[in-house]
């Protein structure tokens, strides 16, 4: 019974989640105002990840061990609160819902996967997340640029779009093969590392819905 409260959060954010009123209507100069602030708040939110989490990188060293990022306050702030802005990512879902879009499973699968594998690995300590950690941070803020600029109509940041899928795939694909690698117990602990096991099954389905995405929307077009 104790491990109820601690995993209270994901359970009750991911029925919110799809229990999202999805015939609420708004202005359209609200959903774009908001569509705006969503997208800057997440580019910096991402870039300050990336660079915090770089200088402590920077400073303690790459080190494959139990519980020696952790150790650092300042480490486990930063995946916190990213851990915590997956919630928020939610977003991404309802503003496609206020605009009489209908996400695609893989934009569901995604957001609440991400919450429940940050989840684990910040509750856990789990230090190999540092690796997804980096990596996200830095594609989301190429990502979230780009989906800024498309708010804006910026035309010269149309090229981006056809890479960011590729960029997601090598995010998934690279910290899937460090941290099953380098972190094999008795480096990290069998309880963490089943954790992480947890993430690397989550990773796999999402490579795989990636790859059909991109061939369906790039690949396939092509041909036809």
């Amino acid at each position: 019974m104790e491990l109820i409260p601690y995993h209270a959060a994901p359970v009750l954010g991911i029925i919110a989640y799809f229990n999202y009123p999805k015939d609420l209507q708004m202005s359209e100069s609200f959903i774009f105002m908001f569509s705006i602030f969503h997208n800057l708040i997440m580019i910096l939110f991402s870039a300050w990840t990336f660079i915090n989490l770089s200088y402590v990188l920077y400073e303690k060293g790459i080190v494959f061990d139990n519980n020696y990022y952790f150790s650092d306050s300042h480490f486990t702030t930063i995946i916190y609160y990213f851990y915590i802005s997956k919630y928020y990512e939610f977003f991404d879902t309802f503003l496609l819902y206020l605009k009489n879009k209908e996400p695609i499973f893989l934009q569901k699968f995604h957001h609440t996967g991400a919450v429940i594998c940050w989840h684990l690995g910040y509750t856990y300590n789990v230090d190999a997340m540092w690796i997804p950690t980096i990596a996200n941070s830095l594609v989301h803020t190429i990502m979230y640029s780009y989906y800024l600029g498309s708010v804006l109509k910026i035309s010269q940041i149309r090229f981006i779009k056809q890479y960011i899928t590729s960029m997601q795939l090598i995010q998934l694909i690279i910290p899937n093969i460090l941290t099953t690698y380098y972190y094999y117990p008795p480096i990290e602990s069998n309880w963490n590392y089943n954790i992480i096991l947890v993430f690397i099954t989550y990773v796999y389905i999402l490579i795989g819905l990636f790859i059909q995405f991109y061939y369906n929307n790039y690949i396939k077009k092509i041909k036809n």
